[in-house]
């Protein structure tokens, strides 16, 4: 305890050494007043803070923050984006190029949040503590743990919305390192009813998988640098990522229309609840991981309402088709992932939150797609080629997690009773995308049995699905005898 103490006193006087600060500083801020112009940029700040401004955004962090300030065109132009997302909240930017969460636990503890009301801060640092700095992921997220628990003291009435680190190319070593990162953020700060974690890394990421270079500025410097900072474009991206749930943690609409939104693929974005049904989603999420970790399932059903109202466990409010459930599995272990209203987005939230964690499954069955076709004003509408990008990431997620497992990816079901409906081919569209993007792929298996709900001149058939959308018992007897063809 002593040695602590001593080590506080220290980084407070700006007197620790680099080898020092690599064993202490990601348990006690310290600042950069020897650099002038972090220190005069510090002193700006505190001069401002005085003044009592009442921002309803904080924004904290490093370059990747303080970077709104630039208008340089045409690669640093990022007034445009703060002045359209930022500037009608009368945000705060407390960034600072090159700080660590250390650097940053500083700045909170010596008066710059200090009278500060703010109904969101955004926190976004870490890249620095995983390249220069030399921090593993463990002092990364102990780091970001302290300033995270700095806030919660200080900002009492505030939300927190933790952005994980973004996606780079500095090195490989970086690159795993952040990923572990984000996983850690994404189960520790679950259920804090104070703070909200949001990976937006999927809006740097091309279809493949790789990172769009193209959006990051630093391999256009004088000399290159490797890709690390979003360019004009890529700063645009991440502000229109950030907006809905900025939103809906202000209560208010978004300051652009969610459909309008379009450059940013949301299907790729893990949240959480998007929409309020008849369930409680929230609990719903424990039930499936406590019986996850009770059981050994040889099939996961994974999806939306179609699959959370077949059957099985955990056991759901409303279960439509629990004889055709039992035909088919008898007394095989399944364990039921489906979720009412669950878009794309949700079913990675809830994959990266530990669901399928330690699961080996011989076989996931997946039918998701057919709520993220239609918009709320919760989240926007999706494209065919949204959903097929959506379906991709969960089927490489679950591959990810248990190489050997077989997947069976269900075409989107059809929906509404006329053969005109406006979803039907939209339904055909996504259904044609999904089955390009993951045709040949030899461990998931393409079932398309939508034909066997229609009449033959396109009408839905009320006797399988009779409110447009669910399978009864009939509807479901259906898919368990296509389903059969394959399990067996």
């Amino acid at each position: 305890m002593q040695r602590r103490w001593v080590l506080k006193g220290l980084a407070t006087a700006g007197m620790l050494t680099a080898a020092t600060r690599v064993q202490a500083d990601d348990l006690y801020g310290w600042g950069r007043l020897s650099e002038d112009w972090w220190a005069a940029r510090h002193k700006a700040i505190l001069d401002l803070v005085a003044t009592k401004p009442d921002p309803e955004v904080i924004l904290i962090g490093d370059s990747l923050t303080q970077n709104y300030e630039k208008a340089i065109l045409p690669d640093e132009n990022f007034q445009p984006t703060w002045q359209r997302f930022y500037g009608p909240r009368r945000a705060l930017n407390l960034g600072y190029s090159g700080d660590t969460t250390s650097n940053v636990l500083w700045r909170i503890q010596n008066g710059e949040i200090e009278g500060l009301n703010p109904k969101v801060a955004i926190l976004l640092v870490g890249t620095n503590d995983t390249d220069y700095a030399g921090r593993d992921a463990q002092q990364t997220v102990r780091g970001i743990d302290a300033v995270v628990a700095e806030l919660e003291r200080r900002l009492p009435q505030s939300h927190i919305l933790l952005l994980g680190l973004l996606p780079s190319q500095v090195s490989e070593t970086k690159t795993a390192t952040d990923r572990a990162v984000n996983a850690h953020l994404a189960s520790n700060y679950e259920l804090n009813p104070r703070v909200t974690y949001l990976d937006i890394g999927s809006v740097f990421m091309r279809p493949d998988g790789s990172l769009n270079t193209a959006i990051f500025y630093d391999p256009r410097l004088k000399p290159p640098r490797r890709p690390l900072h979003p360019d004009t474009k890529g700063q645009g991206l991440m502000a229109q990522a950030i907006e809905p749930t900025l939103a809906r943690l202000l209560g208010r609409a978004p300051v652009m229309p969610l459909e309008a939104m379009t450059q940013v693929n949301t299907a790729l974005i893990p949240v959480p609840r998007l929409e309020i049904d008849s369930y409680d989603w929230y609990a719903r999420h424990q039930a499936v991981k406590a019986a996850g970790r009770k059981m050994s399932p040889k099939v996961v059903m994974m999806g939306d309402s179609i699959t959370h109202f077949w059957g099985g466990t955990p056991v759901a409010q409303r279960a439509s088709g629990q004889e055709a459930w039992d035909s088919l599995f008898g007394q095989t272990s399944v364990l039921n992932l489906g979720f009412g209203w669950d878009r794309t987005q949700n079913v990675l939230w809830r994959l990266r939150q530990g669901e399928f964690d330690g699961l080996t499954p011989d076989w996931v069955v997946l039918n998701i797609g057919t709520n993220n076709l239609t918009g709320s004003a919760n989240a926007r509408a999706s494209t065919p080629a949204e959903v097929a990008e959506g379906v991709g990431a969960i089927v490489a997620d679950i591959r990810t997690r248990s190489p050997k497992t077989r997947i069976i990816v269900m075409g989107i079901f059809p929906r509404g009773f006329s053969a005109d409906d406006s979803l039907r081919p939209l339904i055909r569209d996504s259904n044609r995308l999904i089955k390009a993007r993951l045709n040949g792929l030899s461990h998931v298996t393409l079932l398309d049995i939508g034909g066997q709900y229609l009449h033959e001149d396109g009408q839905l058939r009320r006797d399988l699905m009779p409110d447009s959308v669910h399978p009864n018992n009939a509807g479901y007897e259906v898919w368990a005898r296509a389903l059969s063809g394959v399990l067996s």
